[in-house]
């Protein structure tokens, strides 16, 4: 833990008025959380001070999630930015971060070779960017609010895949401690996993249309297989999950075709192969388990497969 970095981050918290908090390109429950929680607990500890949340919010997430923030240009340029669970300005869906006084970021992910002139936070064997906001807030000022423990609860439960990817003792330890400040986590996962009709037709496009390759399994989701249902990209991806362990194959992919073309690509393993080497290697990024990455089209499917098989378990 660099205590220093975190100490200048803290100083520079406490020294703005405006702050703004950014997430990532393609947020999920994760980023989402980071965004909301901490807002939700800067507000708390510093009434005084305007406090912004910015981006999109994926159209799965429970209904208690409030709407972002719309700002303008004026109040980012006199803000403090917070970057959130990355650590990459490209990847930041709100490129208006460029214009802030100051950049600051708390994330989970392994450093990338691109250099940045700004304070970052990162843990990078932590569970999610929510573990750490909640654990740092916790440490530093002993407390956080229900909504922002909800919130920091809601990014852990996704980016672990219910515990799935991540189940240390420190990650459950701290799921409890959320829980003991009074997260309803029975009603965050009724509203997180509750399933339409479309959703259940999306399952079985997937379950008739995956293949395996070794020791992978695999699918590829064309934009007309889920417009077609009604849904739209956003609500078509994170369904990585639906694949694992299928036959025991324990790497599963899935390729999504977006809207605009380009194709969102979702790496999981069983916890004995480093998927985040393959994403890494095809311009994305993650972590061992987790990964993701973004191509222009369909055409390196092939090669992908073929670095997911050339992967060494570790035992």
């Amino acid at each position: 833990m660099n205590n220093g970095v975190l100490e200048s981050i803290f100083e520079k918290i406490e020294s703005y008025d405006s702050i703004v908090i950014f997430g990532h390109k393609n947020p999920d429950g994760d980023c989402v959380g980071s965004v909301m929680g901490l807002k939700s607990e800067l507000q708390y500890l510093f009434p005084k001070k305007k406090i912004y949340g910015v981006g999109t919010h994926p159209s799965y997430l429970p209904k208690f999630v409030q709407p972002s923030d719309e700002i303008g240009e004026d109040v980012i340029a006199s803000s403090l930015a917070i970057m959130v669970d990355l650590s990459d300005l490209d990847r930041v869906e709100d490129q208006r971060i460029l214009k802030a006084k100051e950049i600051v970021c708390f994330d989970h992910h392994v450093q990338q070779d691109k250099p940045y002139n700004f304070l970052c936070y990162r843990e990078e064997e932590a569970p999610s960017a929510t573990f750490i906001l909640a654990k740092v807030y916790l440490e530093h000022y002993k407390f956080l609010t229900k909504e922002a423990a909800t919130y920091f609860y809601m990014g852990l439960v996704t980016d672990t895949g219910r515990f799935q990817f991540d189940s240390n003792p420190d990650t459950l330890l701290m799921a409890s401690k959320l829980i003991s400040l009074g997260v309803d986590y029975k009603s965050l996962y009724n509203d997180l996993y509750q399933q339409s009709s479309k959703d259940l037709k999306y399952r079985a496009f997937i379950y008739n249309n995956y293949k395996f390759s070794g020791k992978v399994t695999y699918v590829i989701v064309r934009k007309e297989d889920y417009l077609s249902l009604g849904l739209s990209s956003n609500q078509a991806a994170g369904k990585v999950n639906l694949l694992s362990l299928l036959d025991n194959h324990p790497i599963w992919v899935s390729f999504l075709e977006e809207e605009n073309g380009d194709i969102r690509v979702e790496y999981r393993a069983n916890g004995h192969y480093n998927v985040q080497k393959t994403a890494t290697e095809f311009g994305g990024g993650g972590h061992f388990s987790a990964s993701g990455c973004t191509l222009k089209n369909l055409d390196r499917v092939d090669e992908i497969l073929e670095s997911l098989n050339s992967l060494e378990e570790v035992k």
